[in-house]
């Protein structure tokens, strides 16, 4: 007999009336894209990871993407730049550096939590290191102070790909709001899902925001106005409604997981 990790099922059963409630106020609004349900759960989102600001997109490797793209168009980056990050990440971390001509630099984690590794990272700065994407793997924290000190030291700008880390705190900050930017994932399986693909990005940059925002559409900021070669990258409004619903429970949630891991 298999035993699930995670029953997305059984889990998704606990909820269904609200989640049934929130997806029947989108279809009756008859608004279903670019709507007050992404604008609802872009403020509560951003309140709740403590930045000024959240962007909604289509999935978490867009909201790396876009990060690095917008970066680049502020001229902050620039192709061939190097993107220091854990060798032991998943793929999209990488893809989303290569895919912005830039140039991913593995960096081994630390053999007690597995988290990229201070001391190894210091080895790999040279002079075209300009970032340092973070994961918070295995829904741990990899922020430490020695890294942030080096990150300052260096100048590098501090990008988090939180995938995996809806909800985790550093000191009195959750992670998501302790780097320049971050990418958020909402994948369903994550501890914050959604019921399909959804990303977004935090960060406390006004500029930045209305970068992405205009990258993740189409390049635009205004009608038929294009300042940046752009793509079309957004959240719909069901999953927006059911993510503000999810979020309510999260904290909640997350307890569970960590008491009783193979009850969810």
């Amino acid at each position: 007999m298999m035993l699930k990790y995670f029953d997305l099922q059984r889990y998704t059963a606990q909820h269904r009336e609200q989640l049934q409630a929130a997806v029947s106020r989108v279809v009756d609004s008859g608004w279903y894209l670019l709507g007050n349900e992404v604008k609802a759960f872009e403020n509560a989102y951003a309140q709740y990871i403590g930045t000024a600001h959240c962007v909604a997109c289509g999935n978490g490797l867009d909201a790396l993407s876009l990060i690095f793209k917008a970066y680049m168009e502020r001229g902050l980056l620039h192709p061939g730049d190097e993107v220091l990050v854990p060798a032991n990440t998943y793929i999209a971390s990488i893809i989303s550096i290569t895919s912005s001509g830039l140039m991913p630099v593995l960096v081994e984690p630390h053999l007690d939590t597995f988290q990229i590794d201070a001391q190894q990272m210091v080895k790999h700065v040279g002079p075209r290191t300009k970032a340092l994407l973070i994961v918070h793997l295995y829904g741990k924290c990899a922020f430490t102070n020695e890294l942030l000190s080096l990150c300052s030291e260096h100048e590098l700008l501090v990008i988090e790909d939180n995938a995996q880390a809806h909800g985790c705190l550093w000191n009195d900050k959750r992670t998501g709001s302790v780097g320049h930017a971050a990418a958020h994932s909402f994948y369903p399986g994550k501890n914050l899902g959604a019921l399909g693909d959804a990303g977004g990005v935090t960060t406390n940059d006004e500029v930045l925001v209305g970068i992405i925002r205009a990258i993740a559409n189409y390049g635009s900021n205004k009608k038929y106005v294009f300042q940046y070669v752009g793509q079309n990258s957004r959240m719909d409004e069901v999953q927006a409604a059911v993510l503000s619903e999810k979020l309510k429970w999260l904290d909640q949630d997350n307890q569970r997981r960590t008491l009783l891991p193979n009850i969810m």
